[in-house]
């Protein structure tokens, strides 16, 4: 059960293709010098790639290997001259054992530990892989065992051991660790000290002026600096090894991007003023991340008091700009309506020219037909009233509008006129809600539709004949309504007659002249014959 357990762990961390070759340029072989100068001699190569050699001026040996170093246990069952190397990406280490072919496969065996810990990742086992003929060219090396690629996480080390299974002793040791490692900024460049980056560059050995650990822990620069440089601590390295992100204003300015130059440094250009945090990581190991912030100070046109002051002042030209405009808009706009209210006016006052003529003119026909009845006292009494009539519309002919009361004064008066000559009925009622006192009316606009009352209605019907003017008031508005008991008439019957077609004019000037407060004309049969207007006064209160 124990050798299925081993044999599964062993294959998931192996490279159990039967195929042992790699690109032997792409890999840092490490070895004892005795492989080198002995070609039967027995040892390990360690093979890493190489792309990540540069960390190992950052880290050359693992605080594990010091342990191990230390350790009298370790040593005891091993011979000196071990192999130790540390490694920083996530590919598998190689592992090849020189001086042993096929031939003398059998009496060897190797086992691969993780440490700290000693857990056996690959059991002791014998060895059933060797080089093939690509890779004995291309690393000029003899036919050799293969065993195989292996890794761990970062923090751990393996320990790859060979030993002779005729003596039972380790005869080969070779140790890598993965390290961890995080970029270190060191150092910060600005346009004013870009001399001295250069020469640090041509001469490392100088003095540091520029360390981050003289600097406050926001470092600022004025909107004028064009260069920022961030130097990391010592190693040669391509641009795919660094990478970098600049977060500006707490947003995501530059997102992660690959390095621009080959070497250890970042160099940003022309940024726009704002809170900044660069954040730079080793793409072999993108989880660490160290991060340095710093600050481009605003032009003076970019300052929030320029805004400020730049704002008001605009804000204040397009506001008398915008009045300006208004001004001369409403101007217009007052001058047209005063124009259109004056032609109204004198449109209405035309109207009102007409109606008082219409009215004489049948006043008079009624007191000739007085006369022709030899009615003498019937006439001088409709002509006393006619003139007092008549007196009282001259008195409000220059007016617009009159009281209620004395518009019910001047339609009892003309009702009392032609009932002495046909003989009917009427009567004028107001709702106690209507002040009759303060409640205007336009001039003579109820005039034209009693006499059509009068002279369609209750004319032939003579003494049998009723006609009532009512006045009431719903909420704002002011409804009148003239009913009389004649034989009834329509709107297309009475829209030929000249006091009801004067008065539509009047009220659709009205109307277009007050826009607050609309009035509405209605005729319709009454009940049970005879006619009735309606006028409503809409928000007349």
């Amino acid at each position: 059960m124990k050798k299925t357990i081993f044999a599964i762990i062993a294959g998931s961390l192996t490279l159990t293709s039967l195929q042992a070759q790699i690109n032997w340029g792409d890999y840092s072989q490490s070895f004892p010098a005795e492989v080198g100068n002995k070609p039967a001699a027995v040892g390990l190569i360690l093979a890493i790639r190489k792309e990540n050699n540069a960390f190992w001026e950052i880290r050359d040996k693992s605080h594990h290997v010091v342990a191990l170093e230390k350790d009298p246990v370790f040593l005891r069952e091993r011979p000196r001259g071990f192999v130790a190397r540390t490694t920083f990406d996530t590919a598998r280490a190689q592992f090849f054992l020189h001086g042993v072919g096929p031939q003398m496969a059998r009496q060897y065996q190797f086992r691969v530990l993780e440490y700290p810990g000693h857990r056996v990742l690959v059991p002791w086992q014998g060895i059933d892989r060797f080089t093939d003929s690509t890779l004995i060219h291309d690393s000029g090396m003899p036919l050799m065992a293969y065993l195989g690629g292996y890794r761990t996480r970062l923090g751990k080390m393996l320990i790859v051991d060979v030993r002779n299974t005729g003596q039972n002793q380790i005869v080969a040791t070779s140790l890598v660790a993965w390290e961890p490692v995080k970029p270190v900024i060191t150092s910060v460049y600005t346009s004013e000290t870009i001399g001295d980056f250069f020469q640090k560059l041509q001469s490392p050995w100088l003095p540091d002026r520029q360390s981050t650990g003289n600097f406050s822990p926001v470092f600022t620069v004025p909107s004028t600096n064009e260069n920022l440089i961030f130097a990391l601590e010592k190693g040669q390295f391509s641009k795919k090894q660094i990478q970098y992100e600049l977060i500006r204003n707490g947003s995501v300015y530059t997102p992660w991007r690959d390095n621009d130059y080959n070497n250890s440094f970042v160099w940003l250009k022309e940024h726009p003023p704002g809170a900044y945090t660069i954040r730079i990581r080793y793409s072999a190991q993108p989880q660490h991340v160290a991060e340095y912030r710093f600050a481009v100070e605003p032009a003076w046109y970019q300052t929030n008091r320029f805004r400020l002051v730049a704002g008001m002042f605009v804000t204040a030209f397009l506001g008398a700009g915008s009045f300006l405009l208004l001004f001369i808009r409403q101007r217009r706009k007052t001058r047209q309506e005063q124009a259109d209210k004056t032609r109204l006016q004198l449109e209405l006052k035309a109207i009102h020219a007409q109606l008082n003529p219409h009215f004489v003119f049948n006043a008079l026909s009624s007191i000739q037909g007085l006369i022709n009845k030899e009615d003498i006292e019937g006439a001088n009494r409709y002509l006393s009233d006619f003139a007092r009539l008549l007196r009282e519309s001259l008195h409000h002919a220059h007016k617009d509008e009159l009281s209620l009361h004395e518009e019910i004064q001047m339609l009892d008066t003309y009702l009392k006129l032609e009932q002495l000559r046909f003989g009917f009925q009427y009567s004028i009622r107001t709702d106690a809600a209507i002040n009759v006192y303060e409640t205007a009316i336009p001039v003579m606009l109820l005039q034209p539709l009693i006499e059509n009352a009068v002279k369609h209605g209750v004319a032939s019907r003579q003494e049998k004949g009723i006609i009532t003017v009512v006045f009431n008031r719903l909420a704002q508005a002011m409804t009148v309504a003239i009913t009389d008991n004649g034989s009834g008439f329509t709107e297309d019957k009475a829209g030929n007659g000249l006091g009801l077609s004067l008065t539509r004019d009047r009220i659709e000037r009205l109307n277009k002249l007050h826009s607050d407060w609309q009035i509405a004309l209605a005729i319709q049969k009454a009940t049970p014959s005879g006619t009735q207007i309606t006028l409503t006064f809409g928000s007349w209160f």
